[in-house]
Parts: C-alpha cells; structure tokens; sequence
C-alpha cells in the first residue's frame, strides 16, 4: 500500500516577490497500531519531488518520481489530499484508482468555520462544540453532521460560513468516510506533506533574510529532494558526472 500526498507552499523571491513551490511525497503505508485508544497509520520510507512550477506543469514534472516509486502499480493507494481542485487533478492523472481521502484537519478547519459563526472567535463554548464535532467525524463518519448543518442552512440561508462550508463538505462526502479509512487501515492526515513542505522547502529556502532569484529555486529544489529522501549516495554522482558534461560543452 501506498500513500501519496501532495501541497504547495511559499519561497521568498527577490524584490519582495514569493512563490509557490509544490511537492508530493510518497511513503509505504505500515500497519496500523493502536494508540492512545484509537487506532494510528505510519507511512514509512518517505520520497519527495519538489518544483516551482504551475500545477499543471508540477502534475507532468512528478511522474518521475511517481513511477520510479512504483505508484502505478501498486496494489492500494491512499491519496491523502486538501480539497484544491489542482490536487484532485493530479490524482486523476497519476492515479485515478486511489482511495480519495480528505485530509482530516482540513475537513476540520470548515467545521470550525460553522462553529465560529455560531459561538464566536476562541470561546469555551465553540471549541467544545467543534471538538464534538470532529470527534464524530472520526469516529461516525460525516452523515450525521451534514444533516445538522443542512437544518443550520434552513435557519441562516444567507449566511456565507453555514452556506459556504456545507457545500464544500457536501461536495467531498465520499472523502470523509474516516471510520472506513482507519479500519482499512488508511492515514487520514497529509501531515507527511506538510513536515515535508518544512523540512525539504522551507527549512533550505525560507531562511531569516533569504531571497531568491527564481531560476535557483528549481535546482536547490532537486538537490534537496535526493538529499532528503535519502538518495544522496546513489545519484549525487550522477548529477556530478552530468554538470561535468555541460562544463566540458562550454568549454
């Protein structure tokens, strides 16, 4: 099994420019091992590929990656994702048989938006009710809780938090099946791709006072990704061997 994640973040470019820099990380899934009372799913062996292109362009440009891990032929994937409609895009493309699954903090973040409009900004009252809620999400599944914010919706037709968020919910149901997921044994956080994001893009390219130039992104990105993934040994000379080649052209 299999699990794919994948995010985009922000680099500093010169003359106060910034830049969205994507990655997709790609892991083994282990067992699931009970924790804490509740059951918890590791991904293990962690690759990343990492570019500062457009969606579009990140999708084609990761198929390296995405077939020298095997993904297309793996058994199961678990394509663990936000909602963005680029990232739903680059599993159409990649792998169109995955278990779809929305990210659970991020499926949390809309319930939490409901909850604010009801009890107000950091108040006893909505975290209780938020943890409520996300408690039944993860453990019951979301049916009941769309139906509660469906009879929200009929009290408060205009208001942009109720209206707004349900129909992001609605939209990706299929996706919030946890209970499913964590039975079968399926991470439901893409938190690999957001340590990835900090410690393959940020922790390099996002230091106190950095800038870049744009076109030095990309190769610091790649360096970093087989530096990061572990494979520092085994392409390193290759890459070596190729600036080489290109020094002795120009020459």
């Amino acid at each position: 099994e299999v699990h794919v994640s994948a995010d985009g973040g922000m680099v500093p470019l010169g003359k106060g420019e910034w830049a969205v820099v994507r990655t997709v990380v790609i892991g083994g899934v282990q067992p699931k091992v009970e924790g804490r009372g509740e059951w918890v799913v590791h991904t293990h062996n962690l690759s990343y590929f990492s570019r500062k292109v457009s969606s579009d362009e990140f999708t084609r440009l990761a198929l390296v990656e995405i077939q020298r891990r095997g993904v297309e032929n793996a058994k199961e994937v678990g394509a663990v994702m936000d909602g963005s409609d680029w990232l739903q895009g680059f599993t159409d493309y990649h792998c169109p048989k995955a278990v779809r699954i929305l990210d659970f903090p991020h499926a949390g973040g809309h319930i939490s938006s409901i909850g604010k409009f009801l009890y107000g900004e950091e108040t006893p009252e909505g975290k209780e009710w938020l943890s409520k809620r996300l408690h039944q999400l993860k453990h019951d599944g979301p049916t009941g809780l769309l139906d509660e914010f469906r009879t929200l919706q009929k009290e408060h037709p205009d208001e942009t938090a109720v209206v707004g968020n349900l129909a992001y919910l609605e939209k990706r149901e299929s996706q919030m099946q946890y209970p499913k997921f964590q039975a079968d044994g399926w991470p439901i956080g893409s938190g690999i791709v957001e340590s990835g994001n900090k410690l393959v893009v940020e922790a390099r390219l996002k230091g106190a006072g950095m800038h870049w130039a744009g076109e030095n992104v990309n190769p610091m990105l790649a360096l970093r990704n087989i530096l990061c993934s572990d494979r520092w040994k085994a392409d390193w000379p290759k890459v070596a061997a190729q600036l080489r080649r290109q020094t002795a052209q120009k020459q």
